[in-house]
């Protein structure tokens, strides 16, 4: 009885030590793009670049009005002084199972297809420029619950030389997956478990009494963290 009971316990102790290699290991495969890029040089006021960080799920409703009425129209306003940052993990949940990770969605199997897709297009598109939060406000904006990627990069003249390479991405199993642990680790390390989707993070710091006005005045928050604020602007 003392023998079995024993071997239960190493058997729990190998499977949990597994796990969490495996979770690891998945993470560390993604070359994960700097949260940071360069200011750009047209910058004339030496402003140092903010980093406004999106925690959201894409088909949560509340997400969606976020990127239509808030980050949309902040975007030309802010470019010289503002990266944005995207999550698309939201309130998903992952599981491990013989070693392939699942994912389960509050919105169920399509919003786990976006995040992916969404994944896969900040791995790939380039982030300078805005070409990379310009589109996926055109995805989150998009009514279709299934060709969004399809005709925002359409829209956008990205689908020549970037549409195959997501979807190239979206299909590489391994590649994607490591790309939603990586969005998962960062979800629960930086948000606490009290946090709502949509989240907005300023400079990695998570602020609860900003959120219900980043959510509503997204700009006027922004501002608070310019200094000096620019003239015209804030």
């Amino acid at each position: 009885m003392i023998a079995s009971t024993t071997f239960s316990i190493i058997f729990l102790l190998v499977i949990v030590t597994k796990t969490s290699s495996m979770d690891l290991a998945a993470a560390k495969k993604v070359l994960i793009k700097p949260l940071y890029d360069v200011p750009h040089v047209e910058n004339q006021n030496s402003a140092p670049k903010i980093t406004v960080s999106i925690y959201y799920g894409s088909l949560c409703s509340d997400s969606v009005d976020l990127f239509k009425y808030q980050i949309g129209p902040s975007l030309a306003k802010f470019h010289k002084y503002v990266n944005f940052d995207f999550v698309p993990f939201g309130n998903a949940d992952k599981k491990i199972f013989e070693g392939k990770w699942f994912f389960k969605c509050p919105k169920g199997l399509t919003e786990c297809m976006k995040n992916k897709w969404q994944a896969c297009s900040i791995h790939v598109l380039p982030s300078k420029q805005q070409v990379l939060a310009n589109y996926l406000v055109c995805y989150m904006s998009s009514t279709s619950e299934v060709h969004s990627g399809y005709q925002c990069t359409r829209n956008m003249a990205l689908y020549d030389e970037y549409y195959g390479k997501i979807k190239k991405c979206y299909m590489n199993r391994e590649l994607s997956d490591s790309l939603m642990i990586q969005y998962s680790n960062r979800t629960r390390s930086v948000l606490p478990k009290s946090a709502q989707i949509p989240s907005i993070v300023i400079n990695g710091v998570y602020n609860e009494f900003e959120q219900d006005e980043a959510k509503n005045d997204l700009e006027n928050v922004i501002c608070k963290y310019l200094h000096p604020r620019p003239a015209g602007i804030c």
